[in-house]
C-alpha cells in the first residue's frame, strides 16, 4: 500500500473529482465565514480555532497523494458532507454542521477517512490519516466519532445516490472556470514535503458502485 502511495505522489495531477470537491468546499467555507455560523461544528474547528495555512485545494491534493484511497472515496465523502450540511429532518437529528475556514480541513480529512473505511477493502489506519491531515491521533479519533454521530451512522451510499453525486460533481466540473488541479511537482522533494507538512500542522463496495455509474465515474475520476 505504501508503494502505491509513493507511485501516486509521482504520477502527476490527481483525478478531477479532487479539484471539484475542493472548489465546492472552498466556496462553502467562504459562505460560512460570511454568515459567521459556527454552530454545530465546534469539534471540527480545532483546539486552538486557528485557520490552517494550507489551502483547501492543496490539502485535498495532499490527502489524495498520500492517503492511498480510491477516487470514489472523494465522491462518497462529498455525499457525507452534503448530509451533514442538510437541515435536520426531525427533533432528534441535531444541528447541521457548518463549514467555514476553521472547520473545512478537518471535515475534509475526516470525511475521506470514513469513506475509505467504508469503500476500500484496504486502507490506512487513523494514525496514518492523522499524519496526512496534520492532526494528533487523539484528535483524529475524536473527529471520527463526532463525524459518525453527526451522520447518525448513515454511511451507506446507494448506487443511485452515488450516481447522483457523480452527476452533480460532473455538472460542477462543466460549469466551473477553475483550471484543473496540478501537482506542485512531479517528484516531491524532502524539502517540499516538510513545507507541506508544516503548513498542515500549523492549523493545529467499489465494483458495485462503478457498475452502476460507469460513465459518470469515468468522467470525474480521471
Amino acid at each position: 500500500r505504501r508503494a502505491s502511495s509513493s507511485k501516486r505522489a509521482e504520477s502527476g495531477a490527481p483525478p478531477k473529482v479532487v479539484a471539484v470537491l475542493a472548489g465546492l468546499l472552498e466556496r462553502a467555507a467562504k459562505r460560512g465565514d460570511a454568515a459567521e455560523c459556527g454552530s454545530g461544528s465546534a469539534a471540527f474547528r480545532g483546539p486552538t480555532e486557528k485557520k490552517p495555512e494550507i489551502g483547501v485545494r492543496r490539502y485535498a491534493e495532499r490527502i489524495y497523494r498520500y492517503a492511498g484511497c480510491s477516487p470514489a472515496c472523494f465522491v462518497v465523502a462529498y455525499a457525507y458532507l452534503d448530509r451533514l450540511a442538510a437541515p435536520p429532518q426531525d427533533d432528534d437529528a441535531g444541528e447541521a454542521v457548518a463549514v467555514d475556514s476553521y472547520s473545512v480541513h478537518r471535515l475534509l480529512i475526516t470525511s475521506v477517512m470514513v469513506a475509505a473505511k467504508f469503500m476500500d477493502d484496504i486502507h490506512y489506519n487513523n494514525a496514518y490519516f492523522a499524519r496526512v491531515g496534520g492532526v494528533e491521533l487523539r484528535e483524529m479519533n475524536g473527529l471520527e466519532l463526532e463525524f459518525l454521530f453527526a451522520l447518525r451512522f448513515r454511511l451507506n451510499v446507494t448506487p443511485d445516490d452515488f450516481t447522483s453525486y457523480c452527476a452533480a460533481l460532473e455538472g460542477e466540473m462543466m460549469t466551473t472556470t477553475t483550471p484543473p488541479a496540478v501537482m506542485a511537482s512531479v517528484s516531491v522533494s524532502p524539502e517540499e514535503e516538510e513545507e507541506d507538512t508544516a503548513a498542515v500542522t500549523a492549523g493545529g463496495a467499489i465494483t458495485a458502485f462503478a457498475a452502476a455509474a460507469r460513465v459518470s465515474v469515468a468522467e470525474i475520476t480521471q
